[in-house]
């Protein structure tokens, strides 16, 4: 390797890299940056290398972004400099950094997020410039100066910490490595030098092996070369190259995403599982983004894009505040071999463009990650997700009516909080169905042309219909219970000690004769002052309704059969008045499910 101290003449000054170069690097704004280009139009209006370049502002996380590393010098012939630059190694170190928090003390957090090197074997890109205030007289070699450009990808990747107003940080730094002795200089074609004892045999031990039929092994121990960590030492020897000072950007998330898994209510149950791709854009860009590509796949396994097919092809342009579903339908490759692998590995990949300048600045998204999909087939799937082999059939904690059901009556929020929200649960309803349960009750409030008054009775017809799709199945035998409003807004008040037994005497003191009144009378339930003050302080609920059916029975009802009952009631209040909800009891094993999407009535006043 060249010494990077050079002459380039007897009458030229000495070419020391170390000492009369200096490193820059910057990041521009045009994603197709042309070096040449940029140099030429520099030297035109500032006459300044990448004076004039206009740099990004901020950036995105899940961004591939290059950082171009610039190295200025005095002119040496091109011939001379490239093996000059081979001895220098330039590191580049991204760190996302937090702001500071006004409230809280210490130094704000950070994490390094990339930290790469140059390619030795990277050739840079030379380029030769005259400043523009240079003096005539000089020479024309010595006004003149040489730049090696480089230009290293940098992926953003999301930090682990919490962020907080991030930045990121970057710190770009080079050194001159020293020279190595002259026996390592030029190729010497695998042979030891000449006049060289040959060092010990390492293989000697191997020649009386009879699996060696004869043969003599033989390896010298100068072949051998020994691996020595760097150390310090090493490490000082290194003569750094000024550079600028770190580079800071803002650097903001364009998107969120999550993947969500659904088992299908099926009968018979299959292990075909429903996934919800949710892109969630945040309000930190002003540009528009197009979604490019997604793409989704399965160890051994199939996958549907549904999306697609409703007609919602790809690329879709998206701006702040948008939020995209994409769903698809997972299914093993194999069915026989669910049994004994169902878990498989998910891969996810989402690539997006970002317009921050539709013509100049397009910068590159790439969000990658990878998941787990359960293929067991479930067991009862009425009882949501479960990881359970065998079900508990005895007083499960949540069960609906019928016994052979699948779909529980519980909100969709509950039961299922992954799941997207339908139209069906977001509206109101007077008709409690649900397929497949087995059973449909139908509650039909007062026509609307019928006026209720208060202390007007009215009441609602109750339609059952037993749906069972077993002919022979138990008659079913139900009970109807309304369940009025609780009073949420009682105010209690703490029962005082009791004053009806006489004070006795201290600890210590003679005690006097106990009167027959004192044993034999108890302390008083309620004092007239702990009635008062309940009475005082409490506030005044009165009830809008009151139902005048107790208990409302329904069969036994056979498979397709239907009955119709009555529940009265007598309105109190005038406004709109309704109830907690109707409960409806299976005589047979007492369990019991709450409706509340219940009618509504309007009690008018007179």
């Amino acid at each position: 390797m060249a010494d990077p101290s050079i002459d380039t003449a007897s009458s030229a000054p000495i070419f020391d890299l170390a000492n009369d170069s200096s490193l820059t690097y910057f990041i521009p704004l045009a994603t197709d940056f042309s070096v040449e280009e940029a140099f030429k139009g520099s030297i035109k209006e500032s006459g300044r290398p990448f004076h004039s370049v206009e740099l990004r502002e901020s950036l995105f996380f899940d961004e591939s972004v290059d950082v171009y590393l610039v190295l200025r010098c005095p002119y040496v012939e091109e011939d001379i400099l490239r093996p000059s630059l081979r001895s220098l190694i330039i590191s580049l170190e991204a760190q996302i950094a937090n702001g500071s928090i006004a409230d809280r003390d210490g130094q704000p957090s950070s994490e390094v997020i990339f930290t790469g090197t140059i390619d030795e074997k990277e050739e840079p890109t030379i380029l030769f410039g005259v400043p523009r205030d240079h003096d005539a007289n000089e020479g024309e070699a010595s006004r003149q100066y040489v730049v090696a450009v480089w230009k290293l990808p940098v992926f953003l990747s999301r930090p682990r910490m919490r962020l907080h107003s991030p930045s990121v940080i970057f710190n770009a730094t080079a050194s001159l490595k020293p020279v190595g002795p002259s026996l390592h200089d030029g190729p010497r074609r695998g042979y030891l030098p000449s006049g060289v004892a040959s060092g010990l045999n390492l293989l000697e031990s191997f020649g009386n092996d009879p699996a060696m039929n004869g043969i003599k092994p033989h390896l010298s121990a100068l072949r051998v070369s020994r691996v020595a960590p760097v150390t310090q030492q090493a490490k000082d020897l290194l003569r750094p190259i000024r550079s600028s000072s770190k580079l800071s950007l803002r650097i903001y998330p364009a998107a969120h995403s999550r993947m969500r898994f659904t088992h299908l209510n099926t009968t018979p149950s299959t292990a075909t599982v429903l996934a919800m791709l949710e892109i969630d854009f945040t309000p930190f860009f002003e540009c528009e983004i197009i979604l490019d590509s997604i793409s989704i796949s399965v160890a051994d396994g199939v996958v549907e894009d549904l999306t697609s097919q409703a007609g919602m092809p790809l690329p879709v342009s998206c701006v702040a505040h948008d939020h995209i579903t994409f769903l698809y339908r997972m299914s093993p490759a194999e069915a026989d071999v669910i049994s004994k692998n169902p878990i498989r590995d998910l891969s996810i990949a989402i690539s997006a463009t970002a317009l921050v300048h539709p013509d100049i600045c397009k910068p590159r998204l790439s969000m990658a990650w990878t998941a787990t999909v359960d293929f067991t087939i479930p067991v009862n799937p009425g009882y949501g997700s479960t990881t359970q082999p065998i079900q508990r059939m005895h007083r499960p904690s949540q069960l609906s009516i019928g016994g052979e059901s699948t779909i529980s009556l519980t909100a969709p929020s509950v039961a299922r909080p992954d799941a997207l929200p339908s139209l069906e649960a977001a509206t109101t309803r007077t008709e409690a169905t649900v397929p497949d349960i087995g059973i449909t009750i139908t509650f039909t409030g007062p026509s609307p042309s019928q006026k209720v008054f208060p202390g007007d009775e009215f009441a609602w017809n109750v339609f059952v219909v037993n749906r069972s799709a077993v002919p022979s199945a138990v008659p079913r035998k139900l009970a109807i219970v309304v369940i009025p409003k609780r009073r949420r807004n009682e105010s209690r008040v703490n029962r005082p000690p009791s004053i009806s037994r006489l004070p006795e005497a201290s600890h210590g003191q003679s005690q006097q004769p106990k009167t027959p009144r004192d044993r034999n009378v108890a302390d008083a339930v309620l004092d007239e002052n702990v009635v008062h003050a309940m009475q005082h302080s409490s506030i005044i609920d009165s009830a809008e309704v009151v139902c005048l059916s107790a208990d409302v029975r329904v069969g036994p009802l056979a498979p397709g059969a239907c009955h119709v009952a009555e529940l009265r009631f007598l309105a109190l209040k005038e406004g709109i008045v309704t109830v907690e909800a109707v409960r409806v009891i299976d005589l047979a094993n007492n369990e019991h499910i709450d409706i509340r999407e219940l009618p509504t009535v309007i009690v008018k006043g007179r």
